[in-house]
């Protein structure tokens, strides 16, 4: 949900329920489909939580008030939402505007009030560490800044935390002459790069890998 590591590993559930806005502010949250997903222990328990009481305290208003009267759910007859109402999308962007509150809740995701684009990430390759997604979309200062601090909170390339799953990857397709090992990979960036280099031939990627194992090599 914030990091991209698989909950789910060797048949065994790691993961935890999170509610993006925390189930705390409105009965109405608690079984909100499109405001539940699955994160690691360390994103749900320890890095969402810092600023948690002051950010619900904040929400107590009007914003809150309006939510649960125009949200479509009902705490006696849940309806299953599978797509954030108007309502829940606005209670969104004024947690997003809190102190503390610049986190791209997924699976609802946020987006830049002056770009109105989505506030994304993308994966630097060879710097092994993420980033605003400047290829895709035009941001704001605001708005990088709004990402960034959604990188820190969630400690995305700090060292003690980000992942060398990508780099293993490269050293077993460079070992391995070009093939793609067939178990499930225990990163979502990982997933997305053997997507695309699946089409490549072995030698390419024997040279892809290569190329950029080399480029970061020394620093992993």
């Amino acid at each position: 949900m914030y990091c991209y590591s698989r909950v789910e590993t060797d048949h065994k559930q790691q993961g935890q329920l999170e509610h993006a806005i925390e189930k705390s502010n409105s009965d109405k949250l608690v079984e909100c489909v499109p405001n539940i997903g699955l994160a690691c222990s360390d994103c749900n328990s320890s890095f969402k939580r810092r600023g948690e009481a002051q950010r619900n305290k904040n929400m107590r208003g009007e914003v809150l008030k309006q939510f649960e009267e125009k949200s479509r759910c009902s705490v006696k007859r849940r309806k299953q939402c599978t797509v954030p109402c108007k309502a829940l999308r606005k209670l969104q962007e004024s947690y997003n505007k809190l102190p503390g509150g610049e986190i791209i809740l997924q699976p609802m995701g946020a987006k830049g009030e002056q770009s109105g684009e989505p506030l994304a990430l993308q994966y630097n390759v060879l710097k092994m560490e993420f980033q605003p997604n400047t290829n895709q979309y035009t941001y704001s200062k605001e708005e990088l800044s709004f990402i960034q601090k959604h990188i820190q909170r969630f400690h995305l390339n700090d060292p003690q935390y980000r992942t060398h799953q990508l780099a293993d990857f490269l050293k077993i397709i460079i070992d391995g002459g070009g093939m793609i090992p067939q178990y499930e990979y225990n990163n979502l960036v990982v997933k997305l790069f053997a997507d695309k280099i699946r089409e490549k031939t072995k030698e390419e990627r024997v040279d892809i890998c290569s190329r950029i194992y080399v480029a970061v090599f020394l620093k992993i």
